[in-house]
């Protein structure tokens, strides 16, 4: 992401666990986010673990990616 936002590139991050507003989102270069923010347990870290620690991932599975590139 840091590579893609130095050369001006349009960057698509998916988050899971962890969310851009602890810092770590591309920098001076237009940015699409996807995340699942409908869930009570997120964030649960801030820079992500192996595995679930409820069990289910809703995270990374809930994500809708419902964009159109022409």
């Amino acid at each position: 992401m840091q590579i893609a936002a130095a050369y001006k590139k349009q960057i698509f991050s998916i988050w899971g666990n962890t969310i851009p507003l602890f810092g770590s989102y591309p920098y001076k270069t237009k940015f699409v986010v996807f995340e699942n923010n409908k869930l009570n347990c997120r964030p649960c870290s801030k820079t992500g673990y192996n595995k679930c620690p409820k069990g289910h991932f809703k995270c990374m599975n809930g994500i809708v990616f419902d964009f159109y590139l022409p």
